[in-house]
């Protein structure tokens, strides 16, 4: 930039030695715009100068926050990485936690349908319940009605079974009297070939075939009939008792002619109780049991002697009893 302000000088010299006045002027003027511009130029060269240093300052500046731009920038990186690593384990337990929660979702919805059949079928039950119930409820009233007029029957049964059980009363109390009297008549028989038993309501008056009979006889014995008598005089007496006389033998022989025997020996007993008595004889009932009862079933000599035997049986009018079991 001098040269050439330099060289305009010199340039300027020599044309004023050479030119003319006119000339000299316009070179004048030229140089002074020159001159002029120089300092402009100056002026500008300054300014660019100092624009240089301020934009050397800024860059250097901009050099320093770049370079820490740089290390925030890594560092910023650094940090993104992990947080993607973070992200991608979050992405990752979060698919194994909607996995286990939809599995989990499966069970309990399995669950919750098996609830909800037991809940069905349960319902069904309460409605069948509730059904047998209300028919059991109407069942039960149906009783309930029922049960008024049966307690009317009930009571008028009870009145009956009072009276039944008077009566039974009265009758073993009748049969114990009986007894007595027949042991006091026969006392001196009693154990000797004769025995008295209450059983069943009934008296049995049992008599050993050597206290009436011979073997194979049906004619009594003296002894035998002295007993009978004192017998007849009792039941004369207790004119409410029936009297079944039974003929029984062992099974020695044929059973056409035990049945024979045992049934004259009957009457013979029969007999015997009418003629020395005012015994009614629709009292007596007249039976030849044969072989067919035996007391003792034993093929010995003991059991052949305890089953040859007649047996007088005792029982209690029963015709008011069954009037009221009838009624």
């Amino acid at each position: 930039m001098k040269f050439k302000i330099y060289t305009l000088v010199l340039f300027g010299i020599i044309l004023s030695s050479c030119v003319s006045k006119k000339q000299f002027q316009t070179i004048k003027t030229a140089n002074e715009r020159t001159a002029i511009e120089k300092d402009s130029l100056q002026t500008a060269l300054t300014e660019v100068k100092a624009l240089k240093e301020v934009l050397d300052s800024k860059n250097e500046l901009l050099e320093k926050d770049t370079s820490k731009l740089g290390i925030e920038k890594r560092e910023t990186l650094i940090e993104n990485a992990k947080l993607n690593e973070l992200n991608n384990q979050l992405i990752n337990n979060q698919s194994k936690l909607m996995q286990e929660n939809a599995i989990e979702a499966k069970k309990i919805l399995a669950e919750l349908q098996t609830t909800r059949a037991d809940l069905i079928r349960r319902e069904d039950s309460l409605e069948i319940l509730d059904k047998n119930l209300k028919r059991e409820r109407a069942v039960v009233e149906q009783m309930k009605n029922e049960l008024g007029l049966k307690e009317e029957v009930i009571k008028a049964k009870n009145v009956k079974l009072a009276e039944l059980e008077s009566v039974l009363r009265k009758k073993d109390s009748v049969t114990r009297a009986l007894k007595t009297k027949i042991s006091a008549a026969l006392l001196g028989f009693e154990g000797n070939g004769l025995s008295i038993v209450q059983r069943d309501g009934k008296i049995y008056v049992s008599v050993d075939e050597e206290l009436l009979f011979q073997v194979g006889k049906a004619d009594v014995a003296i002894k035998g009939q002295d007993a009978l008598k004192k017998l007849a005089i009792v039941l004369e007496k207790n004119s409410d008792i029936n009297i079944m006389v039974e003929g029984h033998t062992d099974n020695t022989g044929s059973e056409k002619i035990n049945w024979e025997l045992s049934t004259k020996r009957a009457h013979a007993i029969t007999a015997i109780l009418l003629d020395n008595s005012n015994i009614d004889g629709k009292r007596i009932t007249v039976a030849g049991r044969g072989q067919f009862a035996p007391l003792d079933k034993a093929n010995t000599v003991e059991a052949r002697s305890k089953n040859r035997r007649s047996e007088i049986i005792l029982t209690p009018d029963l015709g008011e009893l069954f009037s009221i079991i009838n009624e």
